[in-house]
């Protein structure tokens, strides 16, 4: 019995492009690694550079998918035509949806945050704040005491 060619690479095409259809919707839906809280600086891209969360403590930055949904008064300082351009720091709850490879940065979404302070970065006079909206409300009185 005699298979085309034809039919074999039309066969091997179809099974190469619903693998990978699969392998993307995996990506798509549930994290496939656990999640994990870490605090980090958030970074909004520039010049079709991905959003950035560079994790504390460690060497390592990793590159994040989607949209991060801050809250209405923090998307102003995402905007990097404006004078209110910022880094922002924070608790960020982190979900890979890639393996971890040394060297790479690693792509995640971010799925919550809290305790978030704004640093501008084109106007350094002025100091870091807190988006007050984002701390607990007992932080919040002490942060209001404070001289």
């Amino acid at each position: 019995m005699r298979i085309p060619l034809r039919g074999v690479t039309v066969a091997l095409l179809w099974l190469t492009v619903n693998a990978a259809g699969a392998a993307s919707s995996q990506a798509a839906g549930k994290p496939a690694f656990p999640c994990f809280k870490h605090h980090g600086r958030l970074m909004g891209g520039l010049n079709g550079i991905t959003t950035r969360l560079w994790l504390i403590g460690t060497n390592r930055v990793l590159a994040v998918d989607g949209v991060v949904t801050l809250p209405q008064d923090a998307n102003k300082y995402f905007d990097a035509a404006s004078l209110d351009f910022s880094v922002i720091y924070g608790d960020f709850e982190i979900c890979p949806v890639e393996p971890d490879v040394p060297g790479q940065a690693r792509r995640v979404e971010v799925n919550g945050f809290e305790k978030l302070v704004v640093q501008n970065l084109k106007d350094s006079s002025r100091p870091p704040f807190r988006l007050l909206s984002t701390w607990p409300k007992q932080d919040r009185a002490a942060s209001r005491k404070a001289p």
